[in-house]
């Protein structure tokens, strides 16, 4: 067996997993859509948290670092992190309000990266559900850009459900043409 056909072997092999977390995001999807409000808020918190530790983990290499040059700056950036964690702890509300924002730009700049990504994808057959995956994403951004800050409630929730079940079955898809494509290569 020669390098090209380990590799498609090894790629074979890989799609399942592909297709596997396409499935997972698909269901997780369906979760959000189902319970957008609790889905949104447990986003922040968790958010909230993930800065909170970050900023304890930043102001521990603070005090063992050994540079006095970039210090200051070091604990100033821990100090922040661990009061943004807080304070979006504390107020959930409208840390969801912020995180809706910042969810519509990434959808916009996602969107705009699959649909780029997807034309190197033509030549499997897995371009078009990440072009499709693209422009959803886009729309879902400009979406909650109109809709903010009122629906920031339940919005996160829905477009974020909407999103991932578009993102899994165009994981499950992409990892299928894979799959396809390399046993074709190794017969």
């Amino acid at each position: 067996m020669g390098i090209g056909n380990a590799l498609q072997s090894n790629v074979y092999k890989t799609s399942k997993l592909v297709v596997l977390l396409g499935v997972m995001a698909f269901i997780l999807g369906i979760i959000a859509m189902i319970y957008p409000t609790s889905f949104g808020e447990i986003s922040t918190i968790v958010i909230g948290v993930i800065l909170l530790i970050g900023g304890m983990l930043r102001f521990i290499f603070a005090i063992v670092s050994f540079s006095m040059g970039s210090l200051l700056t070091r604990y100033f950036y821990a100090i922040l992190m661990i009061i943004a964690g807080i304070w979006i702890i504390m107020n959930p509300d409208i840390g969801l309000e912020v995180l809706t924002i910042v969810i519509a730009v990434y959808f916009i700049i996602d969107g705009i990266t699959e649909i780029i990504y997807s034309f190197s994808l033509v030549p499997i057959g897995g371009g078009l559900f990440l072009l499709i995956s693209g422009v959803i994403g886009i729309l879902l951004g400009i979406l909650i850009f109109s809709k903010w800050p009122e629906s920031s409630n339940y919005v996160l929730g829905i477009y974020i459900g909407i999103k991932l079940m578009i993102d899994g079955l165009m994981l499950a898809a992409t990892g299928s043409a894979i799959r396809k494509f390399s046993k074709k290569k190794l017969e």
